[in-house]
């Protein structure tokens, strides 16, 4: 576990190095962010963020996404959380342990995070998840997702891999499994494209607890 987690740091940390550059900053930016993610405005309505809910957005980056959201929702600043201090979260945490009490967030997400951990850590973040999300509440997971191509798929991996020590590419099954059985009354697949940066599939799923 250490020396997993050791390998996360050091990848992140060359992200953070490279991160000081123009083309990252302004990769950072809410507009570019927009880009990468689109239909913010669906997001929002899937999830209710909005006046009075708590929302968290777990692996931040810049947190450039996450405040777009929450002032196109006219909703309070959002708590963010990051593996490292350099991305300008919040909160400094791995997704086994979040620093949370139990029922803390109405809303959460977690975009283009998870594809960076092993099955098992996902799993426990699932479970985590589960933990800290209040009941009616909702949560947003989007990752880069696989092709057919096997070619396709080492080549994305590589285009993924800045900041990452490891890249996992999950289809709908692989990734639902990982968060079936953890305390969700539902887990649907969502569609939020078209993606235009990169031109990549991403797996999104939207789980909501009683």
């Amino acid at each position: 576990m250490i020396r997993r987690r050791q390998s996360v740091l050091n990848a992140q940390q060359k992200w953070d190095r490279y991160a000081k550059g123009i083309p990252s900053v302004l990769a950072g930016t809410s507009i570019a962010k927009a880009m990468l993610i689109p239909r913010a405005d669906e997001i929002i309505r899937l999830l209710g963020i909005g006046p009075g809910k708590s929302y968290l957005d777990i692996g931040c980056g810049t947190a450039a996404y996450a405040r777009l959201l929450s002032t196109r929702a006219n909703a309070s600043p959002p708590v963010t959380v990051d593996l490292s201090s350099k991305s300008l979260p919040n909160m400094i945490a791995w997704p086994e342990k979040l620093p949370f009490t139990a029922d803390s967030f109405d809303c959460v997400t977690a975009l283009h995070f998870v594809r960076r951990f092993e099955d098992d850590v996902v799993e426990a973040f699932a479970s985590e998840l589960a933990r800290i999300l209040a009941p009616g509440g909702a949560a947003i997971v989007l990752e880069f997702g696989p092709v057919k191509s096997r070619k396709l798929n080492l080549l994305h991996q590589h285009l993924l891999s800045v900041g990452c020590s490891e890249v996992e590419l999950r289809g709908w099954g692989r990734l639902g499994a990982l968060f079936a059985e953890k305390g969700f009354v539902s887990i649907e697949l969502l569609e939020l494209g078209p993606y235009v940066l990169p031109p990549i599939p991403r797996t999104a799923m939207l789980m909501k607890k009683r």
